[in-house]
């Protein structure tokens, strides 16, 4: 999978930037993996210099502190899932868009609703506690796009103050 990043050269033209390796090392996550594509550290980045590219380029080696998204900032990663797989049901304090581009991914969230999500489809969390379960036929990986934009805190809701949380056993 190859990634291009554009920006301007010294006479204002668009160029491909060579800051960044094209190729990614994807990154072990529990039951798949993820290739971080871009982060930004602030909601309405700067692009008037490459300090943007120099803070993705220096994620990309060492991580975001703050987990997939950078405080007040963004990112987008494509995450794989492996066959029959589930994650924790977790909460993270993002903003999240994602869009399942191969196989079949079932969303629960703590409630107890699930949804059924195919190639195309898309969900918007809003820092919700939720569960993803990889439930492509004849066990087939599952592939998607996450984007993630830091959200206000704190976040209270319902009279509590929420938090990032990851409860490990899988209820799926």
């Amino acid at each position: 999978m190859a990634n291009y990043i554009t920006t301007h050269d010294s006479k204002g033209n668009s160029v491909f930037s060579d800051k960044v390796p094209t190729t990614h090392n994807a990154l072990p996550i529990p039951n798949g993996e993820l290739n971080l594509l871009y982060s930004t550290h602030a909601s309405i980045p700067s692009v008037g210099s490459e300090d943007d590219i120099d803070k993705y380029a220096q994620d990309r080696r060492n991580g975001i502190a703050t987990g997939l998204c950078p405080s007040n900032g963004t990112a987008i990663a494509m995450v794989s899932f492996a066959a029959s797989s589930s994650s924790p049901m977790h909460r993270t304090l993002t903003l999240d868009y994602m869009i399942i581009l191969e196989g079949v991914m079932e969303l629960r969230l703590d409630s107890g609703e699930v949804r059924t999500l195919k190639a195309g489809d898309s969900v918007v969390q809003r820092a919700v506690m939720h569960q993803w379960k990889n439930v492509t036929p004849d066990d087939g990986i599952a592939k998607a796009v996450a984007i993630a934009m830091d959200i206000e805190k704190p976040l209270d809701i319902a009279g509590k103050s929420l938090e990032t949380e990851f409860r490990m056993q899988s209820t799926i």
